[in-house]
């Protein structure tokens, strides 16, 4: 297949390529605000006033959170106001609270560095769903735009390892708030880049009278956030604060009344009828079973890394390169299974690699050599993410009625980065009663890893029994969640499959 025209509204190949680039560090950026702190986070935790290192994964936590919740609602805003206008805020956003994120170095509390990532969070979800629907909209189907979707989803391993490398960079040898800084200026200036390059065609909105589900969106995005906040506050101070159970209790009471509004109204945030369509209450559990432990697993393979091993960010963060490496593998290798093997049968062999993943990593020893287990964790790993996502998408491609493929595909990336942040405080709680306990370090490391491992084993029996869906017969199954769909903005939810 030969690759077709370039689209008109785009005027040469240098106005493509700034296009093209401009909306996919969307994608990058997105990432790269998870390495710059994730890496260098033994440097910057204790220069902000954090001692106790139960709090340390609420760094991760917090941004992965509202990334989570707020996507959910920010595809249809576009809609509603223009993807481009939407993309444009959400860099100018972005580039406000890194700032600001930064400034904790002079604030020097961490509960206000916590709060500002939870802020930087919410700038992503404003890039990617939009950022994804301008490309869709831009492209026809073809092969140029399955190079262009390719290029989107081939930075995000990328991003994270480049905010490693800078972030590792200015916290050893020069300020790590530098990081944050450089990033708000990058994101400023990619603002200004958004409103030259990306064509006066694609300002107009798709769905100016559509309806914002503002009640909805209010009592679910709190209900989430509560409950979340529990999870990752109480290895902090202990489970046996009335208040942290207490706002558990009051979560779930939160998220039931958003279940009975939704029922009610008109135009929902999340059709109560999309639960009903056979395999897709098993996708979402399965891709929150595995990717809440490959949360566990990239915080603790740091962790061992830098507090074991006693390796600087800098080298940290280049044993981390196979990720990337093996991930742009593991994207062309799988590419040519979807529509040859069942899409459960993916779904469970990506829930297999995350497993093996954690167990490689729970079970290395403190003295061996990196080159073995943790060397081949990163290998293995990757194939756990590139797998899972598409063959979900897969399965909602199959399964799900049109009107109902975008708002599945945003709940499909809720899902997914809600239940990182819900892994890191499942695996926070268990590190911490064990040190309390009196387990050595390395021990509190391997108990949170354990749970990694039986959250994908979970995922394993989840992937076999309850996404069972036909076996498809061509290349092009997941097509019709490029086309026809009265949300295109929520496609971005789709590609953005290491998010």
């Amino acid at each position: 297949m030969g690759l077709n025209e370039r689209p008109a509204c785009l005027r040469n190949l240098f106005h493509e390529i700034f296009f093209v680039s401009t909306l996919s560090c969307a994608q990058l950026l997105t990432q790269a605000a998870l390495g710059n702190v994730l890496v260098p986070l033994h440097i910057v935790g204790p220069d902000i006033g954090i001692t106790n290192v139960a709090e340390l994964p609420w760094t991760l936590a917090a941004y992965s959170l509202t990334v989570g919740v707020f996507i959910m609602i920010t595809g249809r805003l576009g809609d509603i106001f223009g993807h481009k206008l939407l993309v444009m805020y959400g860099y100018l956003f972005f580039s406000v609270f890194s700032f600001l994120t930064g400034m904790a170095a002079y604030v020097n509390n961490g509960i206000y560095f916590h709060i500002m990532r939870a802020f930087q969070g919410i700038g992503p979800t404003m890039l990617l769903p939009n950022a994804v629907a301008l490309l869709a909209r831009t492209y026809p189907a073809g092969l140029r735009k399955s190079i262009v979707f390719s290029i989107f989803g081939a930075t995000a391993p990328t991003g994270f390892i480049i905010g490693a490398l800078f972030g590792s960079f200015f916290a050893q040898y020069v300020w790590w708030p530098w990081a944050h800084w450089a990033l708000a200026i990058f994101c400023y200036i990619l603002a200004i880049l958004t409103y030259i390059i990306v064509p006066s065609e694609l300002s107009k909105a798709v769905h100016p009278e559509g309806k914002t589900d503002v009640i909805g969106s209010i009592i679910g995005i709190t209900g989430l956030i509560l409950f979340i906040y529990c999870w990752n506050e109480g290895p902090v101070v202990g489970w046996d604060k009335p208040y942290v159970y207490g706002v558990l209790i009051v979560s779930i009471v939160i998220i039931a009344i958003f279940i009975i509004v939704e029922m009610k109204i008109e135009e929902p945030i999340m059709p109560l009828s999309i639960w009903s369509v056979a395999g897709f209450p098993g996708v979402l559990g399965c891709m929150a079973l595995g990717w809440s432990s490959f949360g566990i697993f990239i915080y603790y393979i740091v962790q061992f890394l830098e507090n074991i091993h006693h390796t600087s960010p800098l080298l940290t963060t280049a044993m981390l390169t196979p990720l990337v490496i093996f991930g742009l593998i593991a994207t062309i290798v799988v590419s040519q299974l979807y529509g040859r093997i069942p899409a459960h049968y993916l779904l469970m062999a990506a829930m297999i690699f995350f497993c093996i993943g954690n167990i490689l990593i729970a079970t290395a020893p403190p003295d061996q050599t990196y080159w073995l287990q943790v060397f081949i964790a990163t290998i293995i790993t990757p194939f756990g993410m590139d797998i899972s996502f598409p063959a979900a998408s897969l399965v909602i491609s199959n399964r799900m009625p049109n009107h109902q493929q975008g708002v599945a595909a945003s709940m499909l990336n809720t899902a997914i980065n809600w239940s990182i942040s819900l892994g890191l405080g499942i695996a926070g709680t268990i590190e911490s009663i064990m040190i309390k306990q009196g387990k050595t370090q390395l021990e509190g490391y391997r108990y949170a890893l354990y749970a990694a491992i039986g959250l994908s084993g979970l995922g394993v029996l989840v992937a076999l029994i309850f996404c069972r869906v036909p076996k498809t017969t061509g290349p092009d199954e997941t097509e019709p969640l490029l086309q026809d769909q009265p949300s295109t903005s929520t496609y971005g939810t789709i590609i953005n499959s290491d998010a």
